[in-house]
C-alpha cells in the first residue's frame, strides 16, 4: 500500500490559472501519465472539472461533498479524501493524489503518503490556484531528470521524487 502525491509547480508555487495548467510542457505530462498510468489517481471536484473526462488506463476517483454530483462512466465519486483512498487502495497497491490544493495539503500531512513526485517548472507564472511551500527536510529527494526549455517546452523543469525517510 503506497499513497503518493504528484504535482508540477511553477518558482512561486502556482498549480492553476482559469482552470488549467499555466504552462503547456509535453514531457512533463508524459511523465506524469508514465508514473500514474495503471494506478488509482484521486483528484477535487474543481481539478476534475478542469476535464471533466476520465484519465485512461487509471481509477479515477473524484472527492467531493455533493452525494449526487454527475460524472462520466467509469469515475468513482468519494466523499472524502479517507473515502477516496481506501476505495482506491481496494484496486491498487499504489494511489496518487492529483490535486487540487485542498487534497494535496491534508496528503503532505498523512504520515502514510511516503512518496512526492514534484515537477519544479523553472517561471513564476500568473495564476490562481497555489500550493504552499512544503517542507522536504525529512525527505530523501532525488531528481529524476531536467528538461531545458526548447521548441516544445517554453520553460525549463525539474522532476524531483522525494521519499519520507521513516519510510525508507
Amino acid at each position: 500500500m503506497t499513497i503518493s502525491i504528484i504535482y508540477a509547480r511553477s518558482l512561486n508555487h502556482c498549480i492553476g490559472h482559469e482552470g488549467g495548467l499555466p504552462w503547456d510542457l509535453p514531457s512533463e505530462f508524459e511523465h506524469f501519465n508514465r508514473t500514474t498510468l495503471g494506478h488509482s489517481v484521486i483528484m477535487g471536484r474543481r481539478s476534475y472539472e478542469d476535464h471533466r473526462s476520465e484519465l485512461p488506463g487509471r481509477l479515477n476517483i473524484v472527492v467531493s461533498t455533493q452525494q449526487n454530483y454527475a460524472l462520466v462512466p467509469r469515475v468513482q465519486l468519494a466523499s472524502s479524501l479517507d473515502q477516496a483512498l481506501e476505495l482506491g487502495l481496494k484496486y491498487h497497491k499504489e494511489v496518487f493524489v492529483i490535486g487540487g490544493t485542498e487534497l494535496i495539503v491534508k496528503a503532505m500531512h498523512s504520515r502514510e503518503t511516503c512518496t512526492v513526485y514534484e515537477s519544479i517548472i523553472d517561471a513564476n507564472c500568473e495564476g490562481d490556484t497555489f500550493l504552499p511551500e512544503f517542507n522536504f527536510d525529512n525527505w530523501q529527494s532525488t531528481l529524476i531528470s531536467k528538461h531545458a526549455a526548447d521548441q516544445n517546452h517554453r520553460f525549463s523543469f525539474e522532476i524531483w521524487r522525494r521519499t519520507r525517510l521513516s519510510q525508507i
